[in-house]
């Protein structure tokens, strides 16, 4: 049987940009298929009773930022404070991460994207700097953007919301092997050990 992890992801999610930096060598490691799974978390959040403490809660807001820094330093990736975040329609994105999964290009796109949104400062909502982004990046952009707009990528969005919600998620980054889910970019390590024990 292939391993095989599944990342459920946010692009607004700045751990699951951590996150995804680790990809390549946890599949590596671990012999096993990264199934990137895009997903709106603050809909997810509000389906499932979760609260955005972050948001929030100011002194937790602040923690983060030093956090997120210990982890931008541990990792050796870069990291800049993106102020488009404001207006991007991360449903944009999440259904054009949608469109590349279909077209066989998924891995590829999300970690250009991530890159562009923390590290490159893009706005990456604006459809004309997305297309010019993708065709610098050699991915199909034309055919992307226009199967994202497609309605039957708007209503699998919404299905892969409700199936995250029923398989008992409440946030990003998730990894979820089998029937286990872990919650978090710092549960990386417990992630390597299940998908390894994988029979």
């Amino acid at each position: 049987m292939t391993r095989q992890i599944e990342f459920y992801f946010d692009f607004g999610s700045p751990y699951s940009y951590l996150a995804q930096t680790q990809l390549k060598k946890l599949a590596a490691d671990t012999q096993a298929t990264i199934v990137y799974m895009p997903i709106n978390v603050l809909d997810l959040m509000k389906a499932t009773g979760n609260t955005p403490t972050t948001i929030e809660c100011k002194s937790k807001r602040k923690y983060a930022k030093s956090d997120l820094q210990r982890w931008v330093k541990k990792y050796g990736v870069g990291w800049e404070p993106n102020q488009n975040f404001r207006h991007i329609d991360l449903n944009f994105l999440l259904r054009g991460a949608i469109a590349a999964i279909k077209l066989g290009v998924g891995a590829d796109f999300v970690s250009k994207v991530f890159t562009g949104l923390y590290a490159q400062v893009l706005d990456l909502g604006d459809v004309e700097i997305l297309r010019d982004f993708l065709k610098k990046n050699e991915l199909p952009a034309d055919d992307i953007i226009e199967l994202m707009a497609r309605q039957d990528i708007f209503d699998e969005l919404k299905a892969r919301n409700k199936a995250a919600e029923e398989a008992g998620l409440f946030g990003t980054p998730t990894f979820r092997i089998g029937e286990e889910i872990y919650f978090g970019n710092d549960r990386l390590p417990f992630v390597e050990a299940a998908a390894k024990a994988q029979a």
